[in-house]
């Protein structure tokens, strides 16, 4: 849906579609999500299917409660963007408009973003301008279930 993830009830036909914009707007293929833990944020790993974009997580403000209803975790939270070192290593870099960090490497790139909304909409250009690593089409993902590895397919 035009760069949204968007999220559907499939076990309740009438349930109007979410769109989830706080995921940020790229050629999403999916959002796969970590095993939740109780008392622990909830986490989705997302790739951008197009040649030379990224891979991203979304990590939920709020911490899981399975008893706990109404409302979605998914409308609040920060989204991060892979960038990785020749060593092997990497780092999520937050896509935060108030995130110090990010707002100086906006500044150093010329790129103004007048809030978080317009960094959500402009999620590809938010990652370039912090410096991730632009990647060949990260498409399907999962996450191991018990030791939490991230794998994703890269298909060009």
């Amino acid at each position: 849906c035009q760069g949204w993830v968007v999220e559907i009830d499939p076990f309740d036909p009438a349930a109007v579609p979410v769109k989830r914009t706080a995921l940020g707007r790229f050629g999403h293929e999916g959002a796969w999500l970590a095993p939740p833990r109780v008392g622990e944020p909830v986490v989705y790993y997302m790739g951008d299917d197009a040649q030379n974009e990224y891979i991203y997580k979304f990590v939920t403000r709020d911490v899981y409660n399975p008893a706990k209803s109404g409302g979605s975790m998914l409308d609040h939270g920060t989204l991060y963007v892979a960038r990785f070192n020749d060593d092997g290593t990497g780092d999520w870099l937050a896509l935060d408009a108030s995130d110090p960090a990010f707002i100086a490497a906006a500044a150093a790139a010329g790129v103004t973003f007048e809030n978080q909304a317009d960094v959500l909409v402009n999620t590809r250009l938010a990652a370039d301008v912090v410096g991730a690593t632009k990647m060949d089409r990260p498409e399907w993902g999962s996450v191991h279930p018990r030791t939490g590895e991230v794998y994703m397919t890269l298909t060009n």
